[in-house]
Parts: C-alpha cells; structure tokens; sequence
C-alpha cells in the first residue's frame, strides 16, 4: 500500500481529541473539587474522575499520550528503514525508536513512579528534586542532546525547528513542570488547585509535543520519500524517493 498520510488530518484529529480529553479533564477536577468525598468511593462520579484525570493511570488520556508515543516509535523505525535501504548511516533513528517505545512504556504503566520513593529515600531529595526521578532522566536528557546534536542539525530546517519545538514542550512538561509540581506537593501536598494546574499544564505540554513530534516526522517522509510504499511479506518496504 502507499504511504500516504495526511500530516495536516491527523495532527488535527489527534488536536481534537487533546481538547475533548481536556474537557473531560476539567470535569473530573470539577468533581474532584465540588463533589462530596463519599462520592468518589464509588457510581458514576469515581468512574468519569479515574477515566479522565490526568494524574491517574490507565485511562483515556494515558492511553492516548501512550499511543502517540508508540506511533511516534513506528514512523522513526519506517524512517530509519528507509536509511538502512539506502546504505545510510541508520542507527540513529532506530535508537530514538526505542526511546519512544520505552517512553510509551513508561507512560501507560508509569515505570518512573515505581523507583520514586526507594530513589527519594535514598538521595533525600527535596525543593525542585523532591521527585528523584526526574535526575536520571535529566541526565539521559542531556547525554541524548549531545549525542544527537550533530544528526538533528543535519535534518531539513523545517524539521529541525519542529523538532525542537516538541522538544521544548515535551521536556517542559515532563521535567520542568514535573520538578515545580514535586516542589509544590513536598510543601503543600496534592489535593489542591495549583498543584491540579501544574500537572493539567504538564500533560497538556506533554500531549502537544508528542503530537508535532508526529507531524514532523511524517513530514520529513513526505518530503524525504513521497512514494514509499510498504509490503507485507519478504519485501516489506520500497522507498522510492
């Protein structure tokens, strides 16, 4: 089949379903805010919180976030297979396909929040490191940022500066708004408004840079390989540039 994807349709439709899931979001907090405590135990109200709340996991907007991640995974492993068929330097692309592919992981079962507290305990963190993990994957960060300086300035400048752009949002909200949240909840725990904003903000921040991530790199395939087509079988993909 030809690859022929609509880089426009799908970043709205995924834009779309960011503000419908957003709504749904805002009516869980109105519950979580205005509605008795004894409501929340169980019915209706417990199960529109936990489906729509940001903050919780396995619910529609982890399976979103995670879904975007993981279709982010599959266009970098098509792309770095187009590499590899043209004698191409190609493991680049293939390491960020993993890297996505763990951070889908991480996002459905939250892998991070597993280590918290054994990390927490151990370096007593506290302030802008109250949430420990946030410094390995500081770390991973930058070490990523200076092994792929080089490759990413040697993409198209439209791509670059998409890829900067869901850099800069992705990371805002996984570390920044992560790290001011984790300051915020040391000092004045979680079951308040401003720490509800901090980690609306911090999803929504994560959502839209996953979701141009994707838009940039279709485009990178439409302009790179405008008739790829993939095959199922022994010959699974022909790029026809």
């Amino acid at each position: 089949m030809n690859f022929d994807l609509n880089r426009f349709s799908i970043f709205r439709t995924l834009s779309i379903c960011v503000v419908l899931l957003f709504i749904g979001h805002l009516l869980s907090l109105y519950i979580l805010t205005a509605m008795p405590p004894e409501s929340l135990e169980s019915g209706i109200y417990w199960k529109l919180m936990h489906t729509f709340n940001f903050n919780l996991e396995a619910n529609l907007p982890t399976y979103f976030s995670s879904l975007v991640l993981m279709g982010n995974a599959g266009l970098l492993f098509l792309i770095g297979r187009c590499w590899k068929r043209e004698g191409k330097k190609y493991w680049k692309w293939m390491g960020l396909a993993v890297i996505f592919f763990i951070l889908s992981i991480d996002e459905m079962i939250k892998i991070h929040d597993h280590f918290r507290s054994p990390m927490e305990k151990f370096l007593g963190t506290s302030g802008i490191l109250y949430y420990a993990w946030i410094i390995p994957y500081g770390i991973v960060t930058v070490i990523l940022g200076v092994v792929y300086f080089k490759f990413f300035m040697a993409l198209p400048k439209r791509i670059l500066s998409l890829f900067v752009l869901s850099a800069i949002l992705f990371i805002s909200g996984a570390i920044g708004l992560e790290a001011i949240g984790g300051m915020y909840d040391e000092q004045y725990g979680q079951d308040n408004i401003t720490y509800y904003i901090l980690y609306t903000v911090e999803e929504l921040l994560e959502m839209f840079g996953s979701i141009i991530f994707l838009y940039s790199l279709i485009m990178y395939l439409n302009i790179e390989y405008p008739h790829l087509k993939i095959k199922f079988g022994k010959n699974e993909l022909e790029a026809n540039s």
